[in-house]
């Protein structure tokens, strides 16, 4: 989708500082837009909530002068918000998830109308639910450097 990184997520900007450099200059939201090519309702968007696009974040950067990791927002103690979209992540992982029932789930039926008893199936079953364990963590504990 045009606007979007290439791995299709959003930076988090500093809406202050967005907010700030527009008032320095006087210029309004609606002059913002015109001066950096961002529709309005995204200009908006980034000073409310701090979301943009890459190519939003430099279209910006460009209109103000500045260099466009100034418009980054960041944390007093780790610098640069990290970029995470649990929504997103969750929604893979929920996938992930029930792909791994109905493979496993099918594995079984197999295995089990083969010999009677499961016994190769259970292997996958447990390698494929540490592969789920992994990628849950990662997604609902998410480590932050």
């Amino acid at each position: 989708m045009p606007g979007k990184e290439p791995w299709g997520m959003d930076v988090k900007i500093d809406a202050t500082k967005v907010k700030a450099l527009r008032m320095e200059r006087s210029w309004s939201q609606e002059h913002l837009s015109g001066a950096s090519g961002v529709s309005l309702r995204t200009v908006q968007r980034i000073e409310t909530e701090g979301n943009a696009s890459a190519e939003s974040r430099l279209s910006l950067a460009a209109a103000f002068g500045v260099d466009p990791a100034e418009l980054l927002a960041t944390s007093p103690l780790q610098g640069p918000v990290p970029e995470t979209f649990p929504e997103k992540d969750r929604n893979r992982l929920m996938r992930h998830a029930a792909l791994y029932v109905v493979v496993c789930t099918g594995l079984c039926l197999l295995d089990f109308t083969q010999s009677g008893t499961i016994t190769w199936s259970k292997w996958p079953f447990l390698g494929w639910g540490i592969g789920i364990l992994s990628h849950g963590f990662k997604v609902l504990w998410p480590v932050t450097a």
